[in-house]
């Protein structure tokens, strides 16, 4: 088994959050309406600690699921499909 290090992994390639949801609308073909990300996140709770002897009570948080939601208010993350997706003529 691999020691863990102290190295920063280095991502290959990471998205902003305005970009993922530009993909995500290419991706489904959307071409009109206004979108922005969402996120679903699962949470637990229970003892959580670096050893037994160490447990606390507590909570970790994990991303389950992203998808679409439709923009309401317009905000600094917000994409508009027609700009990014247009339709082929």
């Amino acid at each position: 088994m691999q020691q863990p290090t102290n190295e920063t992994v280095q991502p290959i390639h990471s998205l902003t959050i305005k970009e993922l949801t530009e993909l995500l609308i290419k991706t489904n073909g959307i071409h009109e309406g206004k979108f922005e990300l969402s996120v679903e996140f699962q949470i637990g709770v229970g003892g959580v600690g670096p050893s037994p002897e160490m447990v606390v009570p507590g909570a970790m948080v994990g991303v389950n699921r992203v998808g679409l939601t439709q923009s309401i208010v317009e905000g600094p993350n917000t994409v508009d499909a027609s700009l990014v997706n247009p339709k082929s003529k």
